[in-house]
């Protein structure tokens, strides 16, 4: 039979590759509201534009 011994030389159990990114919901919910009203102001041209 064989075997593979490692040996591990430091060992970072929170390493940052695997920790999500904390974002505030204020944040979030500023970020939504920008992208809604831009959406709303977008609908609206398009309604006016093909209204003639």
């Amino acid at each position: 039979s064989q075997a593979i011994l490692f040996t591990v030389s430091a060992w970072d159990a929170n390493c940052p590759q695997h920790i999500p990114q904390k974002i505030d919901a204020a944040d979030v919910a500023a970020a939504l509201a920008e992208r809604d009203a831009r959406i709303l102001a977008l609908e609206a041209e398009l309604a006016a534009l093909r209204n003639g």
